[in-house]
């Protein structure tokens, strides 16, 4: 009975069907070595896909920002592409079951990936140019420089399954074993990237590296199976090339980074330009020498923001005008004995503070280590025993630290936005939580946006007293504390403190500037629903001027 049953089943497959010459089955079509060759191709071509993603966020941060239209442009153009890989691979598979035939199609991926960085940056100036609206911009951005490396790519698992497969009855664990192994390769192409490739080397670099690895895994498809010794060698060498490369880079990077530190005369003698470029995990980071200014600035959509700017010759100036405004929140903080920054950029207030309030600790939290990196090296910041620097997101730092701040100030912008979790009601909770009594936080919010009010109103449903100082160049400084309104206690407070130390920056003088002005409607701001993408957007941008 076995027998007549094992019969039938086998009578219910068709045959398989004839082996073609070249198709990469001849001879030993089923041996290890066969194997290997596909399925390690299967997991390198899995890793470089998400690395790509991953990495393309870096490509369109600079000109469309890196919120939520980017990311979903990012990712449907990787679905797309993936859709229609998946599909012709599977087409031209039946039709050219070839090793040779699936090494050209990751040689055509693999050699657009390589040559991206030679035309990357004029393609998307020409794109910014020609498309206004930052959706549509985004989404055609990433189509252009995504869709067709990611598409040959696709095609990968479909044709490797039909080049595996010897029996429908084996169909089953060849297709689960051929897209477990490219998931695999997706989970390190993402961790890899993101956690130690793009924190220790430029997008160029990795841009290459993916290029060069996909290209290797082509060739020894292509070697496979007149040259079967060549196409191991290709592929193992090809490997082992990406990561020497990629750890002789980190060191280079690592060494770089700890043998230069510039004082300010030292600077100060450069000639006026960009002095560095440095690629940290959330930004594009420039140093830029403009007479006797040192600007830290980022790029989105065509413009130069300046986030932060220190005076080389007169390191007491503070020459934004938003953060002098912002020092006015000491005058309403009983104690200034703990301070906290959220967002260091070149870290202006750090070093103010420091100089001018020697007895209080400061801790000043900023989540990407290459600001700090360059606030180090550049702008002549210096950690001490009271001063502290902690590499951390400003609300991930604030649920895990319990210690209790007189004045907290918040200036965490990028590139003219602010992560959204650190613009809602339960942040500003969290943040009142981590205040001492009488306790005082202060903002830099831009005004000239539907962001602006919708922000004041959310600081209003938390604490008693906000109060606006507007700069008068795009932005303002607003103070929220939870103790009533006093504005003669907080003018005599403001004359002591300017007594005692001597602020290059009179704190009554600056106190004077509070606006009576109304911010105007805006609803409240929570974590469930907090569109901030959404209304920088529609709002005009500013671009953050030398004479603030």
């Amino acid at each position: 009975m076995e027998g007549s049953v094992s019969r039938r089943a086998e009578s219910a497959h068709p045959p398989c069907p004839p082996r073609q010459a070249g198709d990469g089955r001849e001879g030993e079509a089923a041996s290890s070595t066969f194997r290997a060759v596909i399925y390690a191709g299967a997991f390198v071509t899995g890793a470089i896909v998400m690395s790509f993603e991953m990495l393309g966020s870096r490509y369109l941060n600079p000109y469309f920002g890196s919120g939520i239209y980017t990311w979903a442009s990012l990712i449907s153009t990787v679905l797309a592409a993936l859709t229609a890989g998946y599909f012709a691979g599977g087409l031209v598979a039946d039709r050219y079951p070839s090793a040779r035939v699936l090494g050209a199609a990751v040689l055509i991926g693999s050699t657009f990936i390589f040559a991206l960085p030679s035309f990357s940056t004029p393609l998307l100036e020409a794109l910014l140019d020609a498309i206004d609206d930052i959706k549509a911009g985004s989404l055609v951005s990433a189509f252009v420089l995504m869709f067709f490396p990611v598409a040959f790519y696709g095609a990968y698992s479909p044709f490797a399954i039909r080049l595996l497969l010897r029996s429908t009855r084996a169909s089953g664990g060849v297709s689960g074993g051929v897209y477990a192994i490219s998931t695999a390769g997706s989970i390190l192409g993402t961790l890899g990237t993101t956690f130690l490739l793009i924190p220790a080397v430029g997008t160029r670099a990795i841009t290459f590296m993916l290029g060069a690895a996909g290209l290797a895994c082509g060739l020894a498809l292509t070697a496979y199976p007149a040259r079967r010794g060549a196409a191991r060698v290709a592929m193992l060498a090809g490997t082992s090339l990406a990561g020497v490369f990629a750890a002789t880079l980190i060191a280079s990077s690592s060494a770089a980074q700890a043998a230069e530190i510039f004082d300010r005369a030292t600077v100060l003698a450069r000639e006026d330009g960009q002095l560095a470029h440095i690629e940290g995990q959330y930004n594009d980071i420039y140093v830029v020498k403009r007479g006797n200014e040192l600007l830290l600035t980022s790029r989105l959509k065509g413009w130069n923001y300046t986030e932060s700017r220190i005076n080389l010759a007169d390191p007491d100036v503070i020459p934004a005008r938003y953060l002098r405004l912002m020092t006015s929140a000491l005058a309403y903080a009983p104690q200034l004995d703990k301070l906290l920054l959220i967002g260091l950029g070149g870290g202006v207030l750090t070093s103010y503070l420091g100089r001018f309030l020697p007895d209080a600790r400061i801790d000043s939290v900023e989540i990407d280590p290459g600001v700090i990196d360059t606030a180090k090296t550049w702008f002549s910041v210096k950690e001490t025993e009271r001063m502290r620097i902690v590499a951390s997101d400003g609300r991930v730092f604030l649920n895990r630290n319990r210690n209790l701040y007189d004045v907290a100030l918040i200036d965490a912008y990028i590139g003219g936005s602010v992560p959204f979790h650190l613009m809602t009601k339960e942040f500003y909770a969290l943040l009142k939580r981590r205040l001492a009594p009488g306790g005082v936080t202060v903002f830099n919010i831009h005004e000239p946006n539907r962001l602006f009010p919708v922000s004041v109103r959310t600081l209003q449903s938390v604490f008693t007293t906000v109060d606006v100082y507007y700069s008068g160049f795009g932005e303002a400084a607003v103070v929220a504390t939870d103790a009533p309104r006093a504005l003669e206690a907080a003018e005599q407070r403001a004359m002591e403190l300017q007594k005692k130390y001597g602020f290059r920056h009179a704190l009554p003088e600056l106190l004077a500037q509070r606006s009576q002005l109304e911010p105007g409607p805006g609803e409240v701001l929570t974590d469930d629903f907090a569109p901030v993408d959404v209304y920088v957007a529609d709002g005009p941008q500013w671009k953050k001027g030398d004479d603030r």
